[in-house]
């Protein structure tokens, strides 16, 4: 059974916001990006100090923490729902992204022989 990934930022956009509002964000005035940012709480150090917005290669959305001593750095959104998520959320999230590839048309072996030997 196969599947295709999808990527899209509308599909993404109501995961960015939840996931902002799970980690306790804030809606921050300026744009980062041309998308709007959320000032969060830090999954690994718990400041208030991260940022959540757009990411520069304008494929999905990011969570950077600027705290020193922080190990999260950078974190894309796919990654922060994997480990902070929860289940229910991811299980969601990949029923979004990805669409399965499976066709009921394929044909068994029929009659299968044995060789003699």
């Amino acid at each position: 059974m196969g599947y295709k990934f999808r990527t899209d930022l509308h599909i993404e956009y109501p995961f960015f916001v939840e996931m902002s509002h799970k980690l306790n964000g804030v809606k921050r005035r300026d744009n980062f990006n041309g998308k709007e940012t959320y000032r969060c709480v830090c999954p690994r150090c718990g400041k208030h100090k991260a940022v959540m917005g757009y990411a520069r290669t304008g494929d999905t959305f990011i969570l950077a923490c600027p705290v020193e001593g922080c190990d999260l750095g950078g974190m894309t959104l796919h990654d922060l729902i994997k480990r902070y998520g929860g289940e229910s959320m991811f299980k969601r999230w990949r029923k979004a992204r990805w669409k399965t590839t499976y066709t009921e048309d394929w044909l068994p072996i029929k009659n299968r022989k044995r060789s003699k030997s």
